[in-house]
């Protein structure tokens, strides 16, 4: 009896997305949502940075270690271990009773997070053949702007509706939709060569991710309140020697490391994962900024907000997808530098057009050009990355491009945000300096010294000395918003250098790149049903045996 024919690469490709666009579109409505959950919760700005920053740390810490999975047990079983985790920690999250539970059950978020982005990427390079693999990475980038422009939406809709616990139970049905297609429709494609276990080199770099984000995150709060942690210092430096030790057990491990000396040779992946993490680095850096522009200094709410950011974001999603299509071929490296430098010239136009008190609908037509740029870049950089490594490495190589982008972001908000916060204070005393002398002689001091010992974005009551009136009060305040929101904007377009010239860096690394890879990878055609009698190693039909492939280690 002749078995039935496997569905098409497109009906694969658009059940991975479904399970990939689900952990997207959570990540942007959790941020929308966490000021209310944290109301409820009892919990403080701290909490709420941890409650979002322990899903990145997560996902950051095991992206590699769950490529390798891939390699090792086959990109669909992790990718339902990982879907599965993921929808199981949403459901316990809407149940969370406190901020602690809520941060340990996004870390779990994060892992199945973690275990399922490299097998969507690598079943990519596997499903289609080279020269329509950007059309099918353009589709797998739009995932992501559209889950920006969905999520704060949907997110706000939610919370008005139902309340944040939904912001994570309604994941729970999806998931299990999600999940059962998977498991329907996904082949079973497993590598053919049985790969060791490298336990010493996944316990260096989980644990060295770990202490690194751990780390960078404190010390970032701890600069926040005027302090540096001795804790987040000395994880800081235990990370840093703990991943320095894995690059040298990693360069000394002859068997199967981790992460296969072939990745090491392959210039064009190393140099696309450069790229990665510099993209990562300024979108994560700054999109904290923006929001904070669009709802502290102009003063619109979350909603609102999210109604001025949702076009540009779209055009994420637009332009990925024609990109996408595009740069299959030679065009993705040419397509990438555009990307870059129009990314480059959107984030000047920013700085250039942000003024306080302005309509924030006129700063769209620059974010616009910042996200087509955006948009322009993701697709041809992982294209030209797993374009350039062999089958047997897909898992490995997307959890290595992943991992380099997620510790880009994690670098980029820390960076971006500590120079911000320099900057802002730098501005502010100058900005008192000027402003004062608008002040009646008596109210100077209290004016200048009110600025100086202001941690937040405005002045409280209790700053201000006692015995002031409430109109000299409020005429102090209002002088002191305006200096606030002044110092904000320029403090913000200092910052803008810094990722803008990351960007251009990336630029020049991205001219390094040949303009067409390694191509090894040949698409899976036909039925994928098992032979009787022998054990299911791979997909038996389109799909070229990895056993051959020179570039993996045996």
């Amino acid at each position: 009896m002749r078995a039935s024919a496997s569905p098409g690469p497109w009906t694969v490709l658009a059940t991975l997305c479904t399970g990939f666009f689900l952990i997207m579109l959570d990540t942007t409505m959790v941020n929308a949502a966490v000021p209310v959950m944290l109301s409820h919760l009892g919990g403080g700005l701290r909490d709420a940075l941890w409650v979002v920053n322990a899903y990145v740390l997560a996902m950051a810490v095991f992206l590699i270690t769950a490529g390798r999975l891939g390699d090792r047990f086959g990109p669909k079983r992790v990718y339902l271990t990982g879907l599965l985790t993921f929808t199981v920690a949403s459901g316990l999250c809407g149940m969370a009773g406190t901020t602690g539970q809520l941060i340990i059950l996004r870390g779990l978020q994060g892992l199945g997070a973690a275990l399922l982005i490299p097998q969507t990427s690598a079943f990519i390079a596997v499903l289609f053949p080279p020269e329509r693999r950007g059309t099918a990475f353009g589709v797998w980038s739009g995932v992501i702007g559209l889950s920006a422009v969905a999520g704060p939406l949907a997110g706000g809709a939610l919370i008005a509706a139902a309340g944040w616990e939904w912001i994570f139970l309604v994941n729970v049905p999806v998931g299990l939709v999600a999940l059962a297609l998977a498991a329907v429709i996904v082949p079973d494609h497993r590598p053919r060569i049985r790969h060791r276990w490298d336990l010493p080199g996944t316990l260096l770099v989980t644990s060295g991710l770990a202490a690194v984000s751990y780390g960078l995150l404190e010390h970032r709060h701890g600069a926040s309140a005027g302090s540096t942690e001795p804790a987040a210092l000395a994880s800081l430096v235990a990370g840093v020697i703990l991943l320095l030790t894995f690059v040298v057990q990693q360069r000394t491990n002859h068997r199967e490391p981790l992460v296969p000396h072939a990745l090491y040779g392959q210039r064009d992946f190393v140099r696309a994962a450069v790229i990665g993490a510099g993209v990562y680095f300024a979108v994560v850096g700054t999109a904290l900024p923006l929001l904070f522009f669009l709802q502290r200094v102009l003063g619109n709410d979350p909603l609102a907000a999210a109604q001025v950011t949702a076009p540009s974001a779209l055009m994420v999603g637009v332009v990925a997808l024609v990109v996408g299509r595009l740069s299959n071929g030679r065009r993705a490296k040419p397509l990438l530098v555009i990307g870059l430098l129009t990314y480059a010239a959107g984030l000047a136009l920013v700085s250039l057009c942000a003024e306080p008190g302005m309509n924030a609908w006129r700063l769209l037509p620059a974010m616009l050009v910042t996200d087509a740029g955006i948009g322009c870049t993701l697709a041809p950089v992982t294209k030209l990355a797993l374009d350039s490594v062999g089958s047997s490495m897909l898992s490995s190589a997307s959890g290595v491009l992943n991992t380099a982008r997620q510790v880009g972001g994690v670098l980029g908000g820390v960076a971006v945000g500590a120079l911000l916060q320099a900057r802002k204070a730098a501005e502010l005393r100058s900005g008192a300096r000027t402003a004062a002398p608008e002040l009646p002689p008596l109210l100077r001091g209290p004016f200048t010294d009110a600025l100086a010992r202001a941690s937040g974005d405005s002045i409280t009551s209790d700053a201000l000395p006692a015995h002031l009136s409430p109109s000299q009060r409020d005429h102090i305040s209002a002088l002191a918003d305006v200096v606030f929101q002044q110092a904000f904007v320029d403090a913000w377009r200092s910052t803008l250098l810094l990722p803008i010239s990351v960007i251009l860096l990336c630029c020049l690394v991205s001219r390094r790149l040949s303009t067409g890879g390694r191509t090894p990878v040949k698409p899976l055609r036909g039925r994928h049903a098992r032979r009787p009698g022998r054990r299911a190693t791979g997909i038996r039909r389109g799909v070229a045996s990895t056993a051959t492939d020179k570039s993996s280690p045996s």
